[in-house]
């Protein structure tokens, strides 16, 4: 079964994430069971659900799609794709769909620019950022264990200032440098910073140029890293970054459109059950939802996405919009989020009033009305 549309956008932007779809051999009632509970639906619902093409927070949605899982829950969804998170948030303005699966980029301009609403979160989306060094590097030498954010991470003080960095400017991969050197009590002041995509500095540092090079997606554990010294990570420096469900405001108004959202949201999860237990098969849909999006990735690339990002049980999600921050009066989804807007504001791409326009935007009431039915 296909997707029923794709409303592709070409855009200029490309994110660098995974990409996924299948030919799964579960039959349709068989999956229903699994993802809905049996019986039959009493009514059908419609939602305009919106993805960024080849993501990992997407795959769900494609899986079930292609199971007919929706379709068995009484939820019929229009997929509304983008390239990219904030051009994803500007189609707001046309009311062009109803609830999102977006990067922080997509949430922090939909809640600030749009009053999208956070509904929830999917999965981690730290897990291929990586920042190397050449072996014989002075960073290197140093070790772990002199790094406050973790002792995972290699260098120390002296040995990083001066250090000539390949970046990507304003991006979350600069936010992984920032927060590697301020457990060193470094600033970014501290490194010469020279800005570059990342696949321009994959190549640059493989080159020779450069002293330390930030990395994001496969090409953080191509073979041509084995040469070389993984110093921090996405994980190790406790990025919190994350993907998030956001609503349209207008959407989650309507009694209608919120109960889909409810339904969508409960066959997203189960779904993340069945990937759990499906892992070669979700390999596979990652492959073919990728070749649809008009990429090409190898199974052992979707199997790097897949594993290297967490995907978050319903049980996670209800804890972090519950749990209060130790930042501050907000939930401790709320602060990671915030923690990233702070460093956005700092090289200018947000302004400091932008913090108090974000606050207010955490809905719980869809991912409360889920754990509660546990």
């Amino acid at each position: 079964m296909k997707m029923k549309r794709i409303l592709a956008l070409c855009l200029a932007v490309t994110m660098i994430v995974g990409s996924f779809a299948g030919c799964g051999n579960a039959s349709s009632s068989s999956a229903a069971s699994t993802a809905t509970g049996s019986g039959a639906p009493a009514k059908t619902y419609k939602l305009n659900v919106s993805g960024l093409n080849g993501s990992i927070n997407y795959t769900p949605v494609y899986i079930a799609e292609e199971k007919g899982w929706f379709k068995d829950a009484g939820l019929e969804i229009t997929d509304v794709m983008f390239d990219n998170g904030p051009v994803q948030m500007e189609a707001l303005g046309s009311n062009a769909w109803d609830i999102a699966c977006t990067g922080v980029g997509g949430v922090l301009s939909g809640t600030i620019g749009y009053n999208a609403v956070v509904v929830g979160a999917s999965n981690s989306d730290n897990g291929t950022q990586t920042i190397f060094v050449r072996n014989d590097s002075k960073i290197a030498k140093a070790g772990a264990g002199h790094n406050t954010v973790s002792d995972k991470i290699i260098g120390d003080a002296a040995s990083w200032k001066g250090a000539t960095v390949l970046c990507n400017s304003g991006t979350v991969l600069q936010y992984l440098l920032l927060k590697t050197l301020n457990g060193f009590g470094l600033g970014m002041d501290a490194v010469k910073f020279i800005a570059m995509d990342s696949p321009t500095a994959n190549s640059a540092f493989l080159a020779g140029q450069g002293d330390a090079a930030v990395l994001t997606g496969a090409v953080s554990f191509a073979d041509d890293k084995k040469n070389l010294t993984r110093v921090s990570s996405g994980n190790w420096a406790d990025t919190g970054l994350m993907c998030n469900f956001v609503a349209n405001k207008d959407s989650i108004a309507d009694t209608e459109k919120k109960e889909a959202m409810k339904i969508f949201l409960q066959v997203y999860f189960k779904t993340l059950d069945w990937m759990n237990a499906n892992f070669d098969e979700s390999t596979q849909y990652c492959v073919d939802f990728s070749e649809k999006c008009g990429n090409t990735i190898t199974l052992d690339t979707a199997k790097i996405y897949l594993s290297q990002d967490k995907y978050y049980t319903l049980d996670e999600v209800y804890s972090m919009m519950h749990n209060k921050s130790d930042k501050g009066d907000y939930t401790e989804m709320e602060g990671k989020l915030i923690d990233v807007l702070n460093f956005f504001i700092d090289y200018g791409n947000y302004k400091k009033g932008d913090v108090d326009k974000f606050k207010g935007h955490l809905d719980t009431s869809l991912i409360d009305a889920l754990h509660d039915k546990k």
